[in-house]
């Protein structure tokens, strides 16, 4: 029998052994996070995801976590699944503290992504939450993050402008509560960017002190985007040529510590430009061979990433001839125990032995949709990321005919990037539903639809379809509005398109209609929907008596 001494040093080992199991990684990824090595902390976190078998409070808020590494990595349109399920906990324990976070560090990456509507739903939706927040570091993360939208989408408005500074001023005012202090910083530096037209000389104070901060609380982010925003200043407010490069050297090198490739190319091309105006050509040469540089660079992480598709077509092979030599395993093994005969005990053993081998076979079948899972998901990633790229260039083309070509690139990367994001979401990976995929391809126009005051109806069954069909349909459908709002409408004209997809007996017909004026008895025969309707294996029809009329039917 066990004495009471030996059975508290037993409890005690066995907690021990717990604990030790339920290893908290937080330590260590904040380590890694504040000093910037995203990749390492990014480790981590899956790592304490994985050993956390059961949903509870650590893992969910590691999901939460891993949203904004992702981020951190460019790997935004990830961020919206974990979020996902941190939030599906939270709601089941009734967390209004971090159901309030989760809704603003949604709102941010959706900034982030230019998705503005979205970016708004969700920072009103956490505003409905305010006063049941008690976290200090969440308030004040909400109140800096929607004063970033007000300034941001709503900086023409006089009202919008009198309440970012009422926001700024009340986080300035309870700035010793705040332990982030890149909170403080970006809330200098949204006022002084507020008044850097309007008001110069209010501007500068506001740069000032928030350079101070930074530079203090070593918030290395946060402090480059103010030197750059200081020496923008210098440059153009004050026409001091010689400190606005001081605080462009600054940002910069403080961007090569971090190694942040957007931030340095920021830098770069800020100091390109100014040695040009200032007639230092070599000083130019040189910052313009660096931007090259960098460029490169940029280009090689975004191709980089389709080397992990292929990473992962080797690991799928690989668990396909274990799931191969598994079988073999098992076919030895039931001979075995057949030729043994050793009686009623055997049997049960060879049946738990078989239940296990089945799990296992369960397990790597599952892995393999797993990494098919993946594939589609880092696709869509690269994908985004392009998307973003695409959307930064079109924010900076003047010229009309250039921003419609990057526009309707950029909608046929997003109609490709839709595919794979449903793709990821299936089980099935060979069909997609197209009601719901076709949707989300209109929710992408619909900001460009309003500003042209266009009216976009979808009229689509409910079907499911091959997923490389979808893929042509998408494009199709994308080209063909892209068409009638560039060409088909007068300025003054009541503008509308319809699509209409009605499933039949054997496949489905497709109507597309616009009323546009411009076409009206016009000869249209456009090359690149000719090569996609080849790719449907379609023969269709094109009606331009009322406007354009394209329509077919799919066997």
């Amino acid at each position: 029998m066990l004495r009471k001494k030996d059975l508290f040093f037993l409890i005690t080992f066995l907690c021990c052994l717990y604990l030790y199991g339920q290893k908290d990684y937080n330590a260590t990824i904040d380590h890694y996070v504040s000093r910037f090595q995203y990749d390492s902390a990014y480790y981590f976190t899956q790592k304490g995801i994985k050993e956390n078998k059961e949903d509870n409070h650590i893992k969910a808020s590691y999901y939460i976590r891993y949203a904004k590494i992702l981020k951190s990595l460019s790997k935004a349109d990830s961020c919206f699944y974990f979020l996902d399920k941190a939030e599906n906990y939270f709601k089941k324990e009734n967390n209004t503290n971090e159901l309030f976070n989760i809704l603003t560090i949604r709102s941010e990456i959706s900034r982030y992504l230019v998705k503005n509507n979205l970016a708004n739903t969700y920072i009103y939706e956490a505003e409905k939450l305010f006063d049941k927040n008690t976290n200090l570091e969440y308030k004040y993360y909400y109140l800096n993050r929607r004063m970033a939208i007000l300034a941001e989408y709503y900086n023409t408005t006089p009202d919008s402008l009198t309440k970012v500074k009422e926001i700024g001023h009340q986080i300035l005012e309870n700035a010793s509560e705040i332990k982030d202090k890149s909170i403080i910083v970006y809330t200098l530096n949204e006022i002084g960017y507020l008044d850097f037209n309007r008001n110069p000389e209010n501007a500068l104070p506001y740069f000032l002190k928030a350079y101070a901060i930074a530079k203090e609380y070593n918030v290395k982010i946060a402090f480059i985007d103010v030197c750059i925003n200081l020496g923008r200043f210098y440059q153009q407010k004050n026409n001091d040529i010689t400190t606005a490069k001081k605080f462009y050297k600054e940002a910069v090198n403080q961007a090569k510590i971090i190694n942040n490739l957007w931030q340095i190319q920021q830098c770069y091309n800020e100091l390109k430009n100014i040695n040009t105006l200032d007639n230092n050509f070599k000083e130019a040469m040189f910052y313009g061979d660096s931007l090259n540089e960098i460029n490169s660079k940029i280009s090689f992480y975004s191709s980089n990433k389709r080397y992990e598709l292929l990473e992962n077509k080797i690991i799928i092979e690989l668990n396909e001839k274990q799931l191969k030599a598994s079988k073999k395993n098992i076919y030895y093994l039931i001979t075995v125990l057949f030729i043994s005969l050793l009686g009623v005990f055997i049997l049960i053993s060879y049946s738990k032995k078989i239940q296990q081998k089945n799990k296992l076979l369960e397990k790597l079948s599952e892995e393999n949709e797993f990494l098919i899972s993946e594939t589609n998901h880092r696709v869509n990633n690269n994908l985004q990321l392009i998307t973003l790229l695409i959307a930064d260039t079109l924010r900076k083309k003047e010229n009309e005919e250039h921003r419609n070509d990057f526009l309707r690139i950029l909608s046929k990367i997003e109609t490709i990037a839709s595919l794979h994001r449903h793709l990821y979401k299936n089980k099935n990976k060979n069909e997609i539903a197209l009601k719901d995929y076709l949707t989300e391809i209109k929710n992408n126009f619909n900001e460009i639809a309003e500003d042209k005051n266009v009216v976009l109806t979808f009229t689509i069954d409910d079907f499911k379809i091959e997923s490389e069909n979808a893929m042509y349909l998408g494009l199709l459908i994308t080209e063909l509005i892209i068409n009638s709002i560039k060409y088909a409408f007068t300025a003054t004209q009541d503008k509308i398109i319809t699509t209409t997809i009605t499933k039949e007996t054997q496949g489905y017909s497709f109507n597309y209609q616009d009323n546009g004026k411009t076409s009206i008895n016009e000869n249209i025969q456009p090359k690149l929907i000719h090569q996609l309707c080849l790719q449907l294996d379609v023969n269709y029809t094109i009606n331009t008596s009322n406007g354009f009329q394209l329509s077919f039917v799919k066997k």
